[in-house]
């Protein structure tokens, strides 16, 4: 009897002693301070207008670039219709600087014609002026004078009406180069008339319907993408076994059952406490040592996240636990 208490007391110190080994040599480092976390990205329209047509419902699963919804397209019609006449009616002062330039370029050359003819007319009209007897009188070699100097006058004022042409047509121009400029506007408006999802996801807090007027930068619905992951706040004291890459095991409450496979993806820049509305001033002399906790980003298998995905939702409590060593190398 004895030799048997002796034998069960053995027993039982060597189970005592592999449990307390068992616990030594088990280095996974546990965090209930987790939680599934994704970009949620906020829907609004770029333009002003009243919403003609809504294509999702509430929690509906769409794709990047589906259209969501459609405003009225009217007003912006008359904007592309009023740009499109503006640019009409430059083109058409653009051809008439074109026609008044051609024209004062035709009339310098024909007062250049007029200049020499009555320069050469002026040159034998003072010779024959200067004869004795005099081959010419007085008066017709004044004409002769005024004619030249009326051909010069002429020359300059074509020249004249060519650079306000010229003038002219540059400011037509610019003119066209503005209402194309306003074309390409009134056009991209009319294109943001559909509103369309800039990720995939899912459609949640949707508040537009259909009637509703809307603003520009106004949100009418958010998109939850597809991609999530989880976020463990990790006391300081269990980082240095941690590395990226390390494997970790997630349970989820919402999703009791069920193991979810990941690994280390990234660590905070920071503690959470520095990113706090208020960050602890440690420097006031009534310094009290907290231990601190770092945001861990750790992916989902893929597998996983395609099997559970529409559960999957952003601020589900999540208990993560991590083997640190498995990953004790640098």
């Amino acid at each position: 009897m004895k030799h048997a208490l002796r034998i069960i007391g053995g027993l039982l110190v060597l189970g005592t002693l592999a449990v307390l080994l068992v616990f030594w040599l088990d280095r996974t480092e546990t965090t209930t301070d987790a939680y599934v976390t994704g970009r949620i990205h906020p829907v609004a329209p770029r333009v002003t207008g009243t919403v003609l047509a809504l294509h999702v419902n509430d929690n509906q699963h769409v794709k990047a670039g589906d259209v969501l919804l459609e405003l009225d397209t009217r007003d912006f019609d008359v904007r592309v219709e009023q740009a499109r006449a503006e640019i009409a009616r430059a083109n058409a002062q653009l051809a008439s600087a074109e026609a008044q330039i051609a024209e004062a370029s035709a009339a310098i050359v024909a007062a250049d014609a007029t200049v020499r003819k009555t320069a050469l007319d002026l040159r034998r009209a003072g010779e024959l002026v200067g004869e004795t007897p005099r081959g010419i009188s007085q008066q017709e070699y004044d004409a002769a004078k005024a004619a030249a100097d009326s051909a010069v006058a002429n020359r300059a004022s074509a020249g004249a009406r060519k650079v306000a042409a010229e003038a002219a047509r540059e400011s037509a121009r610019a003119q066209v180069a503005t209402g194309e400029a306003a074309l390409h506007d009134a056009l991209l408006a009319y294109g943001y008339t559909r509103v369309v999802a800039p990720v995939s996801g899912y459609v949640g807090r949707r508040t537009v319907e259909v009637g509703a007027r809307v603003t520009a930068g106004q949100t009418l619905l958010s998109i939850v993408s597809d991609e999530v992951w989880v976020v463990a706040n990790f006391k300081e004291t269990q980082l240095p076994g941690i590395r990226r890459g390390t494997p970790a095991r997630m349970t989820i409450d919402a999703i009791p059952g069920a193991h979810f496979v990941g690994r280390v993806d990234s660590f905070s820049p920071a503690s959470g406490s520095q990113f706090a509305l208020l960050p602890p001033d440690n420097a006031t002399g009534n310094f009290t040592k907290v231990v601190q906790r770092v945001p861990v980003k750790i992916l989902f298998s893929a597998d996983d996240l395609h099997r559970y995905r529409e559960r999957l939702t952003p601020g589900l409590s999540t208990i993560v636990k991590i083997h640190a060593d498995t990953a004790d190398a640098p």
